[in-house]
């Protein structure tokens, strides 16, 4: 069932599933071979072309080849194979599928090429896909996905990628160890959103495009596993053997990234809750933030408002281990930066439900909804 893999002393080795310290909760990190694969076939497809461009730039101005470097250079590698059929399929699906819903699959699933649908034990991971759609298609479009996965897998001879670059896993393993967040992050979260899970999970990947993360759910019979996906979020040194830098020697950054990712598994299925017609009554906030949205990957009103909530319980949370500092770092950069115009708002109603028990986290989350209704 296994699709994990740790770097530990130079090796590749098959790892149990970490056991998290009930009393200090202490996070995980592990590496899955599935996501690797798909970091780099998604890349290939996806985003090769225009980060390969001389002149190509990010927003914050840095070259795109110099952003993607290390998923450039094995796009070089195995440019052979970037117009494969089955690298086009599983591009495409890529391109289709939620993030999390897509990387909850791959995690649960056998190691590429081995890996195959068990229709009945793996219904909770296939349902999502076949949402809003024929169920019987989008199925079949998962199981089409995965043999054309262990087909390419096998084709590239991808095991040998894991084996010639064990020690870069084995850095990047060492500098995320070095910035861990403090233990109290997740007790912290544990009380303010008062719910916990089972485990908590950094899954950092150094061919997920850099700059992309995304929140994950994992379950095993009734316990839970919440993690936070994430690529490399700085320029890399990986050619100088000497010098290696992968780019995740960040403490604030792992902090405020796990924060927000595991936020999402703590407040999402609140935000589910609220009644559509509540959505629909604030639906005009969008119009004015449309673009600046849109420019994020949040195309709904709807879509929004789980990043309202999240990034709220974001600041509230920094303020609650006393990092007054970087929570008005945070809440001036949504509201200024990423155009989260009604943030303090949110704010203030989950401070209001963190200072009196008897407030439910669902219910401070209507009491939002019915304040922004009277918003101009």
């Amino acid at each position: 069932m296994t699709a994990i893999f740790l770097v530990w002393i130079g090796q590749l080795a098959t790892a149990q599933p970490f056991r998290s310290n009930a009393r200090s909760k202490e996070i995980g990190i592990q590496f899955y071979k599935n996501i690797e694969f798909l970091g780099l076939i998604f890349f290939m497809g996806s985003m090769a072309t225009e980060a390969s461009q001389e002149d190509a730039r990010m927003p914050d101005g840095k070259k795109k080849s110099d952003w993607f470097a290390y998923d450039l250079s094995l796009y070089k590698k195995y440019k052979s194979f970037a117009t494969h059929p089955d690298l086009l399929i599983m591009a495409r699906f890529g391109e289709q599928a939620e993030g999390s819903i897509l990387a909850s699959l791959l995690i649960h699933l056998d190691e590429f090429p081995r890996a195959a649908i068990r229709p009945g034990k793996d219904r909770p991971y296939l349902q999502p896909f076949g949402r809003q759609r024929d169920s019987a298609a989008a199925i079949k479009e998962v199981v089409e996905f995965i043999a054309a996965a262990n087909r390419l897998y096998h084709a590239m001879n991808f095991d040998s990628y894991f084996r010639d670059n064990a020690r870069l896993y084995e850095k990047a393993l060492a500098e995320i160890r070095s910035v861990l967040p403090d233990p109290r992050l997740i007790t912290t979260m544990e009380q303010f959103y008062r719910k916990s899970f089972a485990h908590y999970a950094l899954i950092p990947s150094l061919t997920i495009p850099a700059g992309m993360a995304f929140g994950v759910n994992y379950t095993t019979g009734d316990k839970t596993t919440i993690m936070n996906l994430f690529g490399p979020f700085a320029l890399q040194q990986f050619n100088d053997t000497t010098a290696l830098n992968l780019g995740f020697a960040d403490a604030s950054h792992i902090r405020e990234l796990s924060t927000h990712e595991f936020g999402h598994s703590f407040s999402n299925p609140l935000v589910a809750l609220i009644p559509p017609t509540l959505v629909k009554e604030t639906a005009r906030l969008f119009p004015p933030v449309k673009e600046a949205m849109e420019n994020q990957g949040y195309n709904t009103w709807n879509a929004c408002l789980y990043e309202y909530f999240v990034r709220a319980g974001e600041v509230v949370i920094a303020r609650k281990l006393g990092l007054q500092q970087s929570a008005d770092r945070l809440e001036k950069y949504y509201v200024e930066g990423r155009k989260f115009v009604h943030l303090p708002l949110v704010i203030a109603e989950l401070e209001k439900y963190d200072r009196d028990p008897a407030i439910t986290c669902q219910q401070a989350m209507l009491n939002v909804m019915e304040k922004l209704k009277t918003q101009p």
